[in-house]
């Protein structure tokens, strides 16, 4: 016992002393270490500049493995890599006693301006001395002082409404280094139509590739359009230059700036219905009653004025319009002149005119594929005027009207005896018996026009002496529940695709129910269920959604397999 004792004790004793040596050497070894950072105090954005980490081994082992690693923050990245990569390692190898190493990583911020950052350095290495591996690490902090290029965005203070105006975007770089592969992008207004630029887009209408741009150099794009919107709109238009090294993208520098709308001293608005409500929503097979209205403004007399209005929408039947002017059936637009109203030869300061036109809207959606959805009619509008002294700039004035199209939710509601595909065996005779029950399987299917369609929920209610039975089926993924309290059946379901059931398979439920006839139906087709109501919400319009199917009864019309009379009820 006492041997034993002794062993344990020997056993701890070596345990404390190695981890005491364990300690005591990283102690002496981490004050034998000197882990340095070097790093500018003010940084450009977009400008790549050098982290340099200092490492001497002061300590009495050589240090083998030894590696650092360089983690960054959000906004930071290592120059030429993915702006993702957030780690880098550097390996050293074996440092020996003495040993001064230096490595250097390339870093590139890309941060709003006054903004600090924050990297951590990290040495690990195992000592000569010892198997264990230790790490000793250290931060450093940047600030981003301002950004390697400048870049203003210049439109003006205020435009009228589909007036034409210039946008001046200016860039300089600041720095002092040579920028290479620039590329400049335009985020325009959603309302903002672009005409032309100095320089040609391109891509599309809102790319420049800038190429190089020295320290130093400058440049400037003058961007032409116009807006469409209501008095007091803001509208924002966003710029941003980005670099491209290695087939890397590095943002460099990012610009706003806004515009507002005044009203126009040749004013034109578009009503429909009575209404200008951007909100506002019609359906399939509605008539439209739009009027444009305009006003001088001015307070010098207009002459030659010339009013159009070009339909745009897959839903306008172009062929119900009724112009009550010119219409030109090539690119759907309608045109008052002096031609065709003689009023708009004069238009004294502060007179005011309003033009009518009617058009109907489909009764059925085009539809071809499950994207045809979320129809929108728009109405493009203008009115023009040459300016008193014939210059070449005339008045013009633009408004514009877009009203959403409601979709449309169907349901129908079928009974079969004899549904073998369904997956359910009806079980009683056909034609029924009083006082014999019978069993049949109800089918509710639901499609959708040209609208996502959510929060569904159909309800219906069994007859008298009908009760629901067995396990229902349904391939949304939610079942129907029956209560049997009010006899009521209710499915809900989450969402009906646009279009699923007019391509493709409906949403579809289906369930078993049980009727027994009484004497007196005997004579008469039976009632299995009432009519039966789905509600839901459009989507695209936020608009509520209803339809409803009719009672079924015995008769079974959409059962093939039943012959008239077969469903009328027997003694």
């Amino acid at each position: 016992m006492k041997s034993r004792f002794v062993r344990w004790a020997i056993v701890v004793l070596l345990a404390v002393s190695a981890v005491s040596v364990f300690y005591i050497w990283r102690i002496q070894s981490s004050q034998g270490l000197d882990l340095s950072v070097d790093v500018p105090s003010g940084v450009e954005s977009g400008v790549p500049f050098d982290l340099k980490v200092n490492f001497t081994n002061n300590s009495s082992a050589v240090l083998n493995d030894a590696r650092i690693a360089v983690t960054l923050p959000d906004g930071v990245a290592f120059f030429g890599s993915p702006a993702d990569k957030t780690i880098d390692t550097q390996d050293l190898g074996n440092v020996g006693q003495g040993s001064l190493v230096q490595e250097s990583f390339s870093l590139v911020v890309i941060a709003p301006e006054q903004t600090t950052k924050t990297m951590r350095i990290a040495l690990s290495y195992t000592p000569s001395t010892l198997g264990a591996r230790f790490e000793k690490d250290t931060q450093a902090d940047v600030t981003v002082q301002s950004s390697g290029i400048a870049l203003t965005i210049t439109p003006p203070q205020q435009v009228t409404s589909g007036e034409e105006f210039e946008t001046t975007v200016a860039f300089q770089n600041t720095s002092g280094v040579d920028f290479s592969n620039l590329k400049l992008t335009m985020e325009y207004p959603p309302s903002f139509s672009f005409s032309s630029a100095s320089l040609k887009p391109d891509q599309d209408t809102n790319v420049w590739n800038l190429g190089d741009l020295l320290k130093g150099s400058e440049g400037k794009i003058t961007i032409k359009g116009n807006l469409t919107g209501s008095e007091n709109d803001i509208y924002t238009f966003n710029a941003g230059i980005s670099e491209g090294v290695q087939g890397q993208t590095y943002p460099v520098s990012t610009g706003s700036a806004t515009t507002s709308i005044t009203a126009s001293p040749l004013a034109l608005t578009i009503h429909v219905n009575n209404s200008n409500d951007p909100n506002m929503v019609v359906h399939a097979g509605d008539t439209l009653q739009y009027v444009l209205s305009y006003i001088n403004g001015t307070n010098v007399p207009l002459h030659n004025v010339m009013i159009q209005a070009q339909l745009a929408g897959e839903m306008f039947d172009n062929a119900t319009i009724d112009p009550q002017g010119a219409y030109r059936q090539g690119d759907s637009v309608l045109i008052w002149d002096t031609g065709s109203t003689p009023s708009l030869a004069l238009l004294p300061p502060g007179n005011a005119g309003a033009l009518p036109f009617t058009v109907q809207v489909k009764k059925d959606f085009p539809i071809s594929r499950f994207s045809d959805k979320n129809y929108m009619l728009t109405v493009n509008a203008q009115i023009s005027s040459p300016t008193p002294s014939q210059s070449s700039t005339p008045f013009l004035t633009k408004a514009q009207l877009q009203t959403k199209v409601v979709g449309q939710l169907h349901l129908a509601s079928q009974a079969y005896f004899r549904d073998a595909n369904s997956g359910f065996l009806n079980e009683g005779s056909l034609p029924p018996k009083a006082n014999q029950p019978t069993q049949f399987t109800i089918h509710w299917s639901l499609s959708s026009a040209a609208a996502d369609v959510s929060g569904l929920q159909v309800q219906g209610t069994l007859a008298d002496g009908v009760k629901m039975i067995g396990t229902p089926q349904s391939n949304s993924g939610s079942l129907p529940q029956y209560d049997p309290s009010t006899n009521q059946v209710t499915w809900q379901v989450n969402q009906v695709q646009a279009n699923q059931g007019i391509i493709g398979t409906p949403i579809e439920a289906v369930f078993q129910v049980e009727a027994t006839p009484t004497g007196a139906m005997a004579g008469t087709y039976m009632p299995l269920i009432g009519a039966t109501t789905v509600s839901g919400t459009d989507v695209f319009t936020g608009n509520a959604l209803t339809d409803t199917a009719p009672a079924v009864t015995t008769q079974l019309t959409d059962d093939s397999t039943v012959h008239p009379g077969d469903g009328v009820v027997q003694p």
